[in-house]
């Protein structure tokens, strides 16, 4: 009540709508919300639908992260900040004061007076209040601090950018060329035949086991260094970009062809992230990756069962052409023995462009199989320019790779039939017992071995195209931990919220800054002014005052008068703290 002149002895003010107080806390907390939101939804876009990241977008990303982070934080202190703010008048208004506790309760937003003031009582509710609101001050910004520790931007390993224009190195598939395994001058046709076998057998023997290494320097005929290089499923070609490494498969095949996914290396290192101060030099070198342009191979078989000179003793053999048991003799031009394929190929036919026929005679003691197949190389799907294309000659050599011999003597007149023998014992000669479909598969795994490895040893050509540079991509180790820091801080500021609002229906609060502070005040100004001491901290020693916050309703309606109400203190009464 105020004093009978009418006078306020205190601020006048009116009491809040109380929906007004329940939507402003509400308010508050959907801010937070769709700060949460907003920062949960920029982790998943960037880490899961964003594959890689250009210097750009890495900037931006870590500025979106970072204001979001930052409006989390003032959000969340704001809520903090609104429930003390309401907590420190309900505690006020609860029991008398003295005024050094008055200042320290005025003052609870700050750490340090939260400590003073539980330092100055001995009560176990103080000690336990005060240790509850600093838990949850450390909690909150620990949390806050712990985010960061849950994702990072890093530089992607297994993925480039292709959108910047510059050189780019592509091989030549204009022929094959035999400088690497034959030494010559000049690239013969007898000497690129030899390769196109031997590129199969030979590349990469250190990539073996030693005991295969020696086997295959020994008999390069065994083929399984043809392995070296991964061969994985057509289903999982690599996407375009793919960072290319030589543990990456290189060809893909499944039960009916195989295919080859050419790659290009930036003419020069390119490196998109150079400004990030990041000196490790395996990040600056050239990069080789993944292109859309493809290449297949493809292979029809048809088999016959031999029904004489199966043994591989003979120069010629009888099989069931009909299978009716009419014999059909075939010429074979070596006899190889038992437990071998051979495969032959006449150098002067052809079945179309890229496509070469090429037979096998399948020795065996009891069942053996002659073969006749058609193996096609494909032109290149998606060719931008002429540098992308495979020659002709290259892609028919290619087809037939497994079973020329080039400069290999020949022990006929001409050289136009050409063979290959390979032991049951090794890979391409393992036995497929007239299935045709499993010898399909194998030639077209050769024939596109030849042309991957061709791509690999040819001389590089520039031109020019988008050069892959390294870019970033934001990665989240603890989705668990983000999803549980986010979550908290949301159900966590509506906890508090909701004690705000039973706070504020309990308690009048003063609405406005230090003025309106300071008119609530104005009874402890006058008290301090009138006693001559203006050190609020002697003030309270002694015999002096207690005091308690009040909200005295007027005869306006809604008015009330706030003020800090003063009792004397007896001088033996030890000064204590009522929280509850």
């Amino acid at each position: 009540m105020h004093d009978g002149q009418g006078e306020f002895r205190g601020l006048r003010s009116r009491r809040r709508n109380r929906w007004l107080v329940y939507l402003g806390i509400f308010g508050g907390w959907l801010v937070t919300f769709a700060i949460v939101v907003a920062l949960f939804m920029c982790l998943v876009f960037y880490s899961e639908v964003v594959p890689i990241m250009s210097q750009m977008t890495k900037r931006e990303v870590n500025a979106i992260i970072t204001g979001l982070s930052i409006a989390l934080s003032v959000s969340v202190l704001k809520g903090l900040n609104d429930f003390v703010f309401t907590l420190r008048w309900w505690i006020l208004s609860r029991h008398y004061h003295s005024l050094r506790k008055v200042d320290l309760i005025l003052q609870a937003e700050s750490v340090s007076c939260i400590i003073r003031l539980a330092a100055r009582t001995s009560r176990l509710s103080v000690h336990g209040a005060a240790l509850v609101w600093l838990c949850l001050i450390l909690a909150v910004q620990i949390a806050l601090a712990l985010l960061g520790l849950c994702y990072s931007v890093e530089l992607h390993d297994s993925l480039a950018m292709i959108i910047k224009e510059g050189n780019v190195s592509i091989p030549s598939m204009s022929s094959i060329q035999t400088v690497k395994l034959v030494q010559s001058d000049t690239d013969s046709l007898k000497s690129q035949e030899y390769t196109a076998n031997k590129f199969v057998l030979c590349f990469f023997p250190q990539a073996l086991p030693s005991f295969s290494r020696k086997l295959a320097l020994t008999n390069s005929s065994f083929g399984q260094i043809s392995l070296a290089f991964d061969t994985k499923p057509i289903g999982i070609i690599p996407a375009v970009g793919s960072i290319w490494t030589a543990a990456e498969p290189l060809m893909f095949c499944d039960d009916k062809h195989c295919a080859y996914v050419f790659h290009e290396t930036s003419a020069v290192s390119t490196e998109d992230n150079s400004n990030d101060g990041d000196d490790d030099i395996s990040q600056m070198r050239n990069l080789i990756v993944t292109t859309d342009r493809t290449i297949n191979s493809t292979a029809v078989c048809y088999s016959w069962p031999v029904i004489s000179g199966g043994n591989g003793t003979e120069t010629s053999i009888r099989i069931d052409a009909k299978g009716d048991g009419t014999a059909e003799e075939v010429f074979i031009p070596i006899r190889g023995g038992v437990n071998q394929t051979t495969y032959m190929t006449n150098t002067t036919e052809s079945c179309g462009a890229g496509c070469r026929t090429v037979a096998a005679f399948e020795a065996a003691e009891d069942k053996s199989w002659y073969y006749r197949c058609n193996v096609t190389v494909s032109q290149v799907g998606n060719a931008a320019r002429p540098e992308h294309e495979v020659s002709e000659g290259l892609r028919s050599m290619a087809a037939a790779a497994i079973s020329l011999q080039g400069i290999e003597v020949s022990s006929f007149d001409t050289d136009d039939v050409q063979y290959q023998v390979y032991p049951a014992e090794s890979f391409f000669g393992l036995p497929k017992l007239g299935f045709n479909d499993s010898m399909a598969a194998t030639m077209a795994r050769f024939a596109i071995g030849t042309v991957a490895i061709c791509a690999q040893f040819n001389e590089a050509l520039v031109v020019d195209g988008f050069a892959p540079v390294k870019g970033s991509h934001l990665v989240v180790d603890h989705w668990d931990y983000a999803s549980l820091i986010l979550s908290s801080v949301t159900l966590g500021q509506l906890v508090l919220g909701i004690a705000t609002a039973i706070l504020a229906s309990l308690v009048v609060v003063p609405e406005g800054g230090p003025i309106a502070m300071s008119r609530v005040l104005s009874p402890i100004t006058r008290k301090l002014q009138n006693s001559g001491k203006g050190d609020l901290l002697l003030a309270s020693e002694g015999q002096g005052s207690l005091w308690i916050y009040k909200a005295v309703k007027t005869a306006e309606e809604g008015i009330y008068d706030l003020f800090m109400e003063e009792k004397i203190r007896p001088e033996n009464r030890t000064e204590d703290i009522e929280m509850f």
